[in-house]
């Protein structure tokens, strides 16, 4: 989904309100990193700290497109907002939470297997979403116009070219990434060749949106009757197959390093799969490594799309990371 010009006048108003009344209180204008350490001393409610986040991130974000000068200032400045959490949250809930969204694939199994067992005529459709969803981290969104076919690269069986959803909001490391695999089960690439057919006529009739409401629909009803004690936020969605794809990415790369510099290579690679600016994302927003789903082949970025996410995570930052699953396969790129 893409900002529109109402939500970025409000970021760079508030932004601009924030450094206003702390340069005042100070007596003197602030450099980026200045003003994020005295905003983030302030005892603020978990909502309030999310919307200055944003805003931050986001005037500072088009700083560093429209001041490359300051590029390195403002990029340490966004790394320690990324980390900016409420003083209530603690490390039990966080690895509850973590726990909570690497379960999400053994949900999936169980809605996949619920939904075809249904009368209804879009149950191939949403374990088809679902099976692409889980198998490249695609946004819902992203299908209509993604790329499926032979790789025309050395040593690669299959491709896949996404458009990033995100690309306008500067969130993103280019405008399209590429996902290949050596090789792909039969199945997988039906699976993959039906849905995009699927995702690209729904688009090209200007039902894509009833499409995703649909399946959406039925994913509820699906997730209600299976997990029937679970509140409604505790539900699997149609982006749940996001998280479950980083953690296999993550298992990949990141739980399979030996060194720092591995590690963060692992990162550069997990946030250039999901299509991210950074390896912050996935680092701190995606679930954790999990490598127990053996069922889709992790895929290998693009090699110039590495080379372009911005790394941000400085040593002390890494150390909030979840304790990587060594479990996962081990990958050789």
């Amino acid at each position: 989904m893409t900002r529109n010009a109402k939500t970025v006048k409000n970021y760079r108003d508030r932004a601009r309100r924030i450094a206003q009344t702390e340069e005042k209180t100070a007596g003197r204008k602030l450099a980026p990193l200045e003003l994020v350490t005295v905003v983030m001393m302030k005892d603020l409610r978990p909502a309030s700290i999310r919307q200055y986040r944003a805003a931050l991130t986001f005037t500072m974000n088009e700083g560093v497109r429209l001041r490359p000068e300051h590029a390195a200032d403002l990029n340490a400045a966004i790394t320690l907002l990324s980390g900016w959490r409420s003083r209530g949250s603690t490390a039990d809930l966080r690895t509850s939470q973590w726990k909570k969204k690497a379960d999400v694939a053994d949900d999936l199994v169980r809605i996949r297997h619920h939904a075809l067992a249904t009368t209804s005529e879009n149950a191939d459709k949403l374990v088809a979403a679902l099976d692409c969803g889980e198998l490249t981290g695609a946004r819902f969104v992203e299908w209509p116009t993604a790329i499926f076919g032979p790789s025309t690269t050395e040593g690669y069986a299959w491709e896949l070219v996404l458009t990033n959803g995100k690309n306008s909001n500067g969130r993103t490391h280019g405008e399209t990434r590429t996902l290949r695999w050596t090789e792909l089960p039969d199945h997988l690439v039906s699976q993959l060749q039906f849905w995009i057919t699927v995702a690209k006529t729904a688009a090209s009739e200007e039902r894509f949106d009833t499409l995703q409401d649909t399946l959406e629909s039925l994913m509820r009803r699906t997730t209600k009757a299976l997990f029937p004690r679970r509140t409604e936020t505790e539900h699997p969605t149609l982006s749940s197959v996001r998280h479950a794809a980083a953690a296999r990415f993550k298992a990949a790369y990141v739980a399979t390093a030996n060194t720092q510099e591995e590690k963060l290579r692992g990162l550069a690679m997990v946030a250039a799969l999901l299509g991210h600016a950074s390896d912050a994302s996935a680092t701190a927003h995606y679930a954790r490594a999990d490598g127990r789903d053996k069922r889709y082949p992790v895929p290998v970025p693009d090699a110039l799309e590495i080379a372009r996410v911005r790394q941000r995570y400085s040593q002390p930052d890494l150390g909030k990371d979840p304790k990587p699953d060594t479990s996962g396969p081990e990958q050789h790129v």
